[in-house]
C-alpha cells in the first residue's frame, strides 16, 4: 500500500539503503539526500529525526531557512522516495527550489511514483493553506517536468541560475 507518511524509526533500514542508492548513483546532484550525512544518521537516527521535526516547527533554524515538513512515499513497508513541503518562499526560493522538492530512489523511477508523490505533497501543501505552490526542475530533468506537468504544473518562467543550469517554474494548483 502507498503512503505518504512523517519520517519514523519503522522505515530506518529502508530509509537509509535507499539514501546509500541515491547517494551512490545521483553522486553531487545537490540535494539533501544527496549531501546527507549517512554514517551520522546512523550512528543516531533519532538525532536525525528530531531536527526533522525541528525543521518543521521551525526551531533552530539557520539563518535564510524557513519551516519545512518533510514525508516519506511508502510502498509495501519500503522507502521509495522522500518529500519536502516549504512552508512559505524566500526570494531564494522563489528562484531555486520552491515550495516542493522531492526525489524517488532510483531502483524506483519511472514506475509512477513521482507524479503520485507530488500530487500527495500537493494535498499536504493545501493543508498548510498553500493555494499555489511553486516547484522548479532543472531543464534537462525531462522527468520532473512531466511529473509537475501531469500534476497540472503551468511553466511561469526559466532563467539561468548560479550554476548555469535552466531553471524552471511551475506553478501548481493545490
Amino acid at each position: 500500500m502507498l503512503r505518504l507518511l512523517k519520517p519514523s524509526k519503522k522505515y530506518q533500514k529502508t530509509f537509509i539503503e535507499g539514501v546509500e542508492e541515491i547517494q551512490r548513483i545521483d553522486e553531487g546532484k545537490g540535494m539533501d539526500l544527496q549531501r546527507l550525512d549517512i554514517k551520522a544518521v546512523k550512528k543516531d537516527f533519532f538525532a536525525y529525526l528530531r531536527k526533522l521535526r525541528d525543521d518543521e516547527n521551525g526551531f533552530n533554524l539557520p539563518k535564510g531557512h524557513v519551516r519545512n515538513s518533510d514525508f516519506w512515499l511508502i510502498d509495501n513497508d519500503k522507502f521509495v522516495g522522500k518529500v519536502g513541503l516549504r512552508h512559505k518562499l524566500t526570494p531564494k526560493l522563489r528562484n531555486v527550489g520552491g515550495h516542493i522538492g522531492y526525489i524517488i530512489r532510483p531502483s524506483n523511477r519511472k514506475k509512477g511514483y513521482g507524479s503520485k508523490i507530488l500530487a500527495l505533497a500537493l494535498k499536504k501543501a493545501k493543508l498548510l493553506g498553500i493555494n499555489k505552490a511553486l516547484v522548479t526542475c532543472d531543464e534537462k530533468n525531462i522527468g520532473s517536468k512531466k511529473i509537475i506537468e501531469k500534476n497540472g504544473g503551468k511553466l511561469f518562467s526559466r532563467s539561468k541560475i548560479e550554476s548555469g543550469i535552466m531553471e524552471l517554474r511551475y506553478w501548481v494548483k493545490t
